[in-house]
């Protein structure tokens, strides 16, 4: 599958609200997550549960993810907007983020995410 292919299939299965499906098919198993403060978490299992306990934590109305965007033969960046209710102040809130993926082997081996603000400890 293209860089191009992976993508689009991305960006379509997230404005699905399907998001632990593209996780589940489409990451790694080595997969590496950094954060907008520069924390890494390594690892499929370990990314999917840091994303589950975020999703948790918060209520979602909704998400938008724009993009492909492309750098070269392996990378591809999204820009997505969240609205949410944080659960424990019930704080509701849009939160922006350009994600960039690295993609080889038809799987995203990287992540890394650029926040508006301070939304990563949100």
């Amino acid at each position: 599958m293209s860089l191009q292919a992976v993508a689009n299939q991305f960006v379509e299965l997230c404005n699905q609200g399907r998001n632990f499906d593209v996780m589940h098919t489409m990451y790694d198993p080595d997969i590496v997550s950094v954060e907008g403060d520069g924390t890494e978490t390594r690892g499929k299992a370990a990314v999917i549960q840091k994303s589950e306990r975020w999703a948790a934590d918060h209520t979602i109305h909704g998400e938008t993810v724009r993009g492909p965007y492309f750098n070269g033969l392996e990378e591809f960046a999204v820009h997505i907007t969240f609205d949410v209710t944080r659960n424990a102040g019930g704080q509701r809130k849009t939160l922006e983020e350009v994600a960039i993926y690295t993609v080889k082997g038809d799987k995203i081996t990287w992540e890394r995410f650029f926040y508006s603000g301070s939304w990563g400890a949100s």
